[in-house]
């Protein structure tokens, strides 16, 4: 039998499934709950639930995680520096912060460099490089390179990256490495992103390592990517961006593979996020402009994901308004804290006695992850703040009181976000455990964490936790009903959701939560069954106070997966009067996903003719390595067609494939020069993408695309 050993490394569980890759069939899942400062544990816990007769057949090892996504959201990662060749400093500054770039004085800046056509206009300073490296000496972990014409001709990216390497000594990656999207800002996103989350994905690679070897599995490792394929270990040690959304992405092939759905909206919520894809027959819908996450606006493919900051874990906490706010950050439960450290229940208790009712949230700890106390990176007070934390968790009134200083003078930024220190609070995770949905820690310490917020408020516990479930419902639907408008018609959102728009799908909400009296009962909703909640008579109807109603249904069926959905998705389906399923094993569906996928690698090469006065002198041919010149347009297509294989063929073995088919599609631009407007056709391999024909002057031929997809299953041990 060929098994594979599927695992996703969440904010909250480590997920591992047993699976036979010959007859497609799940043989066993376990789950253990991951363990920031030492992810292996979480690992080992998760494998070892497994049969262990079983473990000692295992072929291959597939791995999907949250990481790099709940980085993003939580503005989390390693220290890393951009270099930009070529870029206009004010275009940076007034745009760089939408994609998530840095401000401009932590920028390098290089003159020189390539023009659009791939010629050098002049050789970048390469000593005023070095000068600026030295200087960030011992504040940066990795280094980012990208030239605002790095797409027509590479050299310079790499002649950057190989003195950076030299100087330092530190992982550099360039531009055209990653994606071909013509936005310089979003290569420089995906560039620095990658730099970010290096640390974050080695750390992870290195318990799986640990753990495999402890328990002596020997097989391949690889990851998913966030377009669901798969790659090698080592690719992904230097390509850590493609992470981004593998978890997701991973969540959408395991809730298709486990619901047999084909016409589907897939809702992962796992302890960070809650992850939202669109799927029509069978096939989900891709992320055209790159991966989108948080602040962060990049080229990378992946499967397009509408992500929220909710899911179990999300911070409850009250705000200016005297309501509650759930997320988007995140922190360990109170549950579970007092389930690992019991003596911090008893402060729990001191917190709740004291009767105090601050504009400040008291009843949150902080907790050591990493001693960075040696680190003169980081000032004295955030050492100070460290050292105070190696005995254990402290609230925030404790802790400010160990460092001599104020509450509102506790700066723990930089050390959540570089992940030393973590944050416990209340959360859902602690309101489940107060209705009994969930009962994996100390629900006592949950109580006593819903009755301070209820002091806060101003109400009782049972209003807290109504308000938390509710809030939870109203912001899924929301986001459900987002990622469906977009996807009928992606110009409905294209200038972000406004305050009016918001209000209209909050009040549909309220209104569909109305009609459920009037909607026959589900046969089932929780974990294990499907359900349906169709509110058929009354679907087009408003409540009774609504003269004008704002109801929106849908007939694709709601996917839920992930540990807490079944407490939230029953009403927003029947608020929706959408059937909704919870597979039996939608726990577990992020690690089933990830163990069901192929290498996949494309590659592309633009071909753009040379237009004079006296007509078409010759055509130029990018590719991501090179760039070249050709008299004839069969010419170019021909190595155009041979490099864009070689390129999507090679990128595959790097990935980790064996055996991997070529498929390549010709896609010809042209415009009606009458008009100005471009049309787009497409072709198999045959194409010639020839342009305008003397019976139809008035067209001419912008520019043809050859595009290679490489395909293969993983290379064996």
């Amino acid at each position: 039998m060929n098994r594979g050993l599927g695992i996703d490394t969440g904010g909250t569980y480590t997920d591992a499934v047993l699976f036979d890759l010959d007859a497609g069939v799940l043989l066993a899942s376990a789950k253990s709950v991951t363990v920031k400062e030492d992810l292996s544990l979480g690992i080992e816990g998760a494998i070892e639930g497994l049969p262990p007769d079983l473990l000692g057949e295992v072929g291959l090892v597939s791995l999907s995680t949250t990481l790099a996504t709940n980085a993003c959201v939580e503005g989390k990662g390693g220290r890393a520096t951009l270099v930009l060749i070529g870029c206009d400093r004010e275009i940076v500054a007034d745009y760089g912060k939408e994609y998530g770039l840095p401000p401009e004085r932590e920028i390098v800046f290089l003159d020189g460099g390539h023009d659009q056509q791939g010629t050098l206009k002049a050789e970048p300073d390469w000593e005023a490089l070095r000068k600026a490296v030295l200087e960030r000496s011992g504040a940066t972990d990795a280094f980012a390179v990208v030239e605002l014409w790095g797409i027509r001709n590479p050299e310079s990216e790499k002649k950057a990256k190989e003195l950076l390497a030299g100087w330092t000594g530190l992982p550099t990656v360039s531009g055209h490495e990653l994606t071909a999207e013509v936005n310089s800002l979003k290569r420089a996103a995906s560039a620095l992103l990658n730099a970010h989350l290096m640390p974050i994905i080695n750390d992870f690679l290195d318990a799986v390592g640990k753990s495999l070897s402890r328990l002596d599995i020997a097989a391949p490792l690889v990851i998913v990517r966030g377009d669901g394929s798969l790659m090698s270990e080592e690719f992904a040690r230097g390509r850590p961006v493609e992470t981004l959304l593998s978890g997701p992405a991973a969540s959408v092939a395991g809730g298709l593979h486990l619901s047999g759905k084909k016409d589907c909206v897939v809702i992962d919520m796992g302890g960070t996020t809650s992850d939202i894809a669109v799927v029509r027959k069978g096939l989900p819908r891709l992320a055209l402009e790159g991966a989108h996450v948080g602040s962060w606006r990049t080229g990378i493919p992946s499967v397009s994901i509408d992500t929220i900051g909710l899911g179990g874990d999300s911070i409850v906490r009250h705000t200016a308004e005297n309501d509650l706010g759930i997320g988007p950050a995140r922190a360990a439960p109170l549950s579970w804290m007092a389930s690992r450290w019991p003596a911090t229940l008893g402060r729990l208790k001191e917190l709740r006695d004291q009767g105090r009712r601050d504009e400040l949230p008291l009843c949150e700890f902080l907790y050591l992850v990493r001693d960075v106390s040696d680190d003169t990176w980081y000032d004295d007070t955030e050492r100070g703040i460290v050292r105070a934390l190696r005995g254990g968790p402290l609230d925030i009134s404790r802790l400010a009181d160990a460092t001599g200083g104020s509450v509102i003078a506790l700066r723990t930024k930089r050390l959540e976000q570089h992940g030393a220190i973590m944050r416990c609070a209340l959360t859902p995770t602690d309101i489940m455990h107060i209705r009994g949905d969930f009962d994996a820690w100390n629900a006592e310490a949950a109580a006593i964490g819903a009755a301070i917020m209820a002091r806060q408020i101003g109400s009782g516990i049972d209003e807290v936790v109504e308000r938390v479930y509710e809030n939870a419902r109203e912001r899924l639907y929301c986001a459900i009903v987002r990622a469906l408008m977009e996807d009928e018609d992606g110009s409905l959102l294209k200038g972000g959701i406004s305050r009016q728009l918001e209000r209209l799908l909050k009040k549909s909400y309220r209104e569909g939560r109305a009609r459920e009296g009037q909607a026959p009962a589900m046969r089932s909703g929780f974990a294990g069954q499907s359900g349906a909640g169709r509110a058929s008579d009354a679907a087009g109807e408003s409540d009774a106070g609504a003269f004008l109603g704002s109801a929106f249904t849908t007939s694709a069926s709601l996917v839920g997966i992930g540990a807490p959905i079944h407490v939230f998705l029953p009403e927003v389906a029947r608020a929706l009067g959408a059937e909704f399923v919870v597979p039996p094993d939608a726990g577990v569906a992020n690690a089933v996903g990830a163990i069901t996928g192929n290498v996949l690698a494309e590659a592309s090469v633009l071909i753009r003719p040379r237009y004079t006065i006296s007509g078409v002198t010759g055509y130029l041919a990018y590719s991501s390595e090179e760039n070249r010149s050709f008299v004839e347009l069969e010419e170019a297509l021909e190595w155009a067609k041979a490099r864009a294989a070689e390129l999507a063929l090679g990128e595959a073995v790097r990935r980790g494939a064996a055996d991997a088919a070529v498929e390549l599609r010709v896609e010809a631009n042209e415009a009606d020069i009458t008009t100005g407007i471009v049309e787009g056709g497409g072709g198999g391999a045959g194409d010639t993408g020839a342009h305008a024909s003397p019976s139809r002057p008035s067209r001419i031929l912008v520019e043809t695309i050859v595009k290679a997809r490489a395909s293969g299953k993983i290379r064996p041990a």
